[in-house]
């Protein structure tokens, strides 16, 4: 009775050892494959699309953040007169990325609405700056 009662433990404890192993297994497979595909990601880009002249700047990944007007302290300078010196910024908040009008002279438009407040860009999202055009593509 004795012997029957310790190898029923005995399995009890292999099946719990591979249960264990088995979860832990899967849980580090999730994270590898996860951390993989967000590795291999390149950052979402804003698009010059029409208009304006940006120098050869065909488009701009957005790390953090990309400031936007015709200071030459701006990551995409704009040689045109309807943008201020600091118009906007794009930038990235709560696994989101943002474009904010800074309270430039002739605003930014997005879908042909000046914007008030921060709008979310998703991927194909337009908005235009003075006389130039731009696409965020994620």
């Amino acid at each position: 009775m004795f012997n029957e009662i310790t190898l029923a433990l005995q399995i009890a404890l292999l099946v719990a050892i591979y249960l264990f192993l088995f979860f832990a297994v899967k849980a580090i497979s999730r994270d590898l494959s996860s951390a993989r595909l967000a590795g291999s990601d390149e950052p979402p880009r804003i698009v010059i699309e029409e208009g304006g002249s940006a120098g050869d700047i065909d488009s701009v990944p957005v790390i953090e953040q990309v400031l936007i007007g015709r200071a030459p302290d701006c990551d995409i300078v704009l040689d045109d007169t309807f943008t201020s010196a600091h118009h906007a910024r794009v930038y990235r908040a709560n696994s989101a990325y943002w474009l904010e009008d800074l309270k430039s002279t002739n605003g930014t438009t997005v879908k042909g609405e000046p914007i008030v407040a921060p709008v979310n860009l998703v991927n194909n999202s337009r908005f235009m700056i003075g006389e130039t055009t731009f696409r965020f593509v994620e």
